[in-house]
């Protein structure tokens, strides 16, 4: 896939940019939680490139959200905060989206300065692509540059229309991901393994049936696997699962069963408390009061072993509720097993719930691509076009 990239070949020395990032991140009390490898911190790295080079750099991200309205739990103040620790100099947050008092600080701006926008979902243009908003936004650049994977599947106002109306290009951070991710289809060396968590199906499966025929084994856990333990007839007790894709299970284990590893036993508890007691069961075993939160012992050990064979590696969701330290073993185990392999396979992870436990173990950086998509890679993946992405390519 071919983009229109904005490289050194393109001068952008006095010339306003406006820049779209993904700034979408948990605060608490006030403050970003954005690691060092995180979404803000790996934005800024392109934010400040442009600065270097002359540009009168102009954010724009979204947080949370407010529907179309001015909530000040969502203002981007905490967004400004972090940036300005991350590159060293204040930046400024507008208090409107667009407007004439935006447009007066543009005017103001030397070259190298960055401005932030407010969120721009305190419009509701933003959220249903329309033309005029993006003709506002336009008034305030030269030319617009996408820098944001995470929310290009997303046809709204500062990821699709605008490009409409400026000289349009993607970033450094959105071309490299592209790039890592288009070459799987053609380009991946095997043996090929897709290690799948989380929860829900219907947005996996779409990745299973395009990549099944090149893969050479699914390793699939956490809530996904209790669909396909209940479609071979297993218990899963009180455990979560997605409903009605009880088919799509069981045709996925009568046409490739052979490429499909599930667990072979589960880490049971009776409550979701951090100290409840847990118990190693097989699948066999599980009693109707239990809740699966990870894989057991034996399953680990035999994804390590197919994981130490690979050459290319994708791998989103979480293996258990990760979301309690107690349960997230197996996902922290698996996620150094990936990392290590990184210097003889191409490893691609992604997925929101596992990013906290990334960062945590100081792993973000041991990867070949670390995603910063959520919806937007689970897409891309399934071989779905992403209007962001669309706009961007080259005829």
């Amino acid at each position: 896939m071919k983009l229109r990239k904005l490289g050194n070949a393109i001068s952008v020395k006095g010339k306003r940019v406006l820049i779209r990032i993904d700034a979408n991140v948990p605060v608490v009390k006030g403050r970003a939680q954005d690691g060092p490898h995180g979404r803000i911190a790996r934005s800024a790295v392109d934010i400040n490139w442009l600065s270097q080079r002359g540009a009168k750099v102009i954010v724009m991200a979204h947080l949370g959200r407010p529907k179309g309205r001015r909530v000040p739990a969502y203002s981007l103040k905490p967004v400004a905060k972090r940036l300005s620790g991350l590159l060293g100099s204040k930046i400024k947050l507008t208090r409107s989206v667009v407007g004439k008092d935006v447009e007066k600080s543009v005017v103001a701006m030397q070259e190298g300065d960055i401005l932030l926008l407010e969120n721009l979902r305190f419009d509701s243009r933003e959220e249903e692509n329309a033309p005029s908003l993006a003709e506002a936004l336009a008034r305030l650049g030269d030319l617009y540059v996408n820098d944001a994977f995470s929310v290009s599947h997303r046809a709204h106002a500062s990821v699709d229309a605008l490009t409409s109306n400026l000289p349009s290009y993607a970033g450094p951070l959105l071309a490299q991901e592209i790039s890592v991710l288009s070459r799987l289809e053609q380009k991946a060396k095997h043996p090929f393994i897709l290690v799948l968590g989380g929860l829900k199906m219907s947005t996996k499966l779409p990745i299973i049936k395009r990549f099944i025929d090149q893969l050479d084994f699914v390793l699939i856990a956490g809530a996904l696997a209790n669909i396909f333990l209940v479609a071979q007839g297993f218990s899963v007790g009180k455990s979560v699962f997605e409903e009605g894709v009880l088919e799509e299970a069981k045709w996925l284990l009568s046409t490739h069963g052979e490429k499909i590893v599930l667990p072979v036993d589960v880490l049971c508890v009776r409550s979701l408390r951090k100290d409840a007691k847990r118990t190693v069961c097989s699948i066999d075993q599980i009693h109707e009061k239990d809740r699966v939160v990870d894989i057991g012992p034996q399953t680990q050990k035999q994804f390590e072993q197919i994981l130490h064979q690979a050459k290319t590696i994708v791998w989103n969701g979480p293996l258990g509720y990760c979301e309690i330290p107690a349960f997230a073993q197996a996902t922290e185990q698996i996620a150094k097993v990936i990392a290590h392999q990184t210097s003889h396979a191409t490893t691609i992870v992604g997925g929101g719930d596992t990013l906290p436990v990334i960062e945590s173990l100081h792993l973000a950086d041991k990867y070949t691509l670390l995603s910063t998509g959520g919806g937007a890679l689970l897409q891309f993946l399934s071989g779905e076009s992403l209007p962001g992405i669309d706009a961007l390519k080259t005829s």
